[in-house]
């Protein structure tokens, strides 16, 4: 198969920009016919239960957890690359982690709210911001969260200077090396959004940003590899922000759609992995 695209949607915002993007969204993906995988904060969820009820249970939009507040799993450190401002920051840039009582106590209620408005819980999470080697360095937070019901997790999603993109030959894996075998990490690849694109390469023509995309598209394509996309709900409480997302969107799918590229919600392929590992480790690899 000529590889595979894990497109991941933060829904985040708990505001407007959540309800539009829902709306419009679910129109648009039905229109292109892929599946993809949102992350709802839990105070989305909770703010907007009967939006999100309606769509539980859609055949194209699968919907996983972002924690409950957005609260980072671990401190990120971004080294900002030379004539480029980043969150407002020239040199470095910090944003501190959260404590673990703190994380707990979030991913707990989080879990409660998935129960609370759509009967059960989530089984997939993105970390807000993501990180550099995701939870590979803390086995401590792993144990976390698989104790609280995530298998598979999306926090791999900065180089090793906390910025981006991440290539596209760093691929999935599950974390085995630190006691967890089930746990699947899938990764953001690339840059986190058309924002950050702007960001770290100072471009701001959009057609650009498609042709880099489509470039991923076309590598996936070629050398059978995931690609797992990721944008988000920012500034599309208008017809014209969600539109200028959308934009993007048909672009890039009708791309890897042509090349044969397939696209999987986060939980088929979570399964597909599963049988792999256990084919793989059987024959003692």
């Amino acid at each position: 198969m000529p590889g595979t695209i894990l497109f991941g949607i933060d829904v985040e915002t708990a505001s407007e920009d959540a309800v539009a993007f829902a709306e419009r969204g679910q129109e648009l993906f039905h229109e292109l016919n892929v599946p993809v995988t949102w992350y709802l904060t839990g105070r989305t969820l909770e703010r907007y239960p009967d939006v999100f009820r309606a769509m539980d249970g859609d055949e194209l939009i699968e919907l996983q957890a972002h924690t409950y507040s957005h609260v980072l799993l671990k401190t990120v450190l971004i080294r900002i690359p030379e004539g480029k401002t980043i969150h407002g920051s020239t040199d470095w840039y910090m944003e501190r982690g959260s404590s673990l009582e703190t994380i707990d106590s979030d991913l707990g209620r989080c879990q409660a709210v998935f129960q609370n408005v759509l009967g059960r819980r989530a089984n997939a999470m993105t970390g807000p911001w993501c990180y550099y080697r995701g939870l590979g360095d803390r086995p401590d937070l792993l144990e976390m969260v698989h104790r609280h019901g995530f298998n598979v997790l999306r926090t791999f999603g900065r180089d090793e200077d906390d910025g981006q993109p991440v290539p596209l030959e760093w691929q999935p894996f599950f974390y085995k090396a630190q006691g967890f075998p089930a746990v699947l990490e899938i990764m953001v690849h690339g840059y986190q959004d058309d924002f950050y694109w702007s960001a770290f390469t100072g471009e701001k023509d959009p057609r650009k940003y498609v042709e880099h995309l489509k470039s991923f598209a076309d590598k996936a394509a070629k050398e059978d590899l995931t690609w797992s996309l990721c944008s988000h709900d920012h500034r599309c409480a208008t017809e014209e922000g969600f539109q200028n997302k959308a934009q993007w969107y048909r672009a890039v799918i009708g791309h890897a759609l042509r090349l044969g590229v397939r696209f999987l919600p986060v939980t088929q392929y979570y399964n597909e992995k599963i049988v792999e590992r256990d084919t793989s480790w059987g024959e003692g690899e």
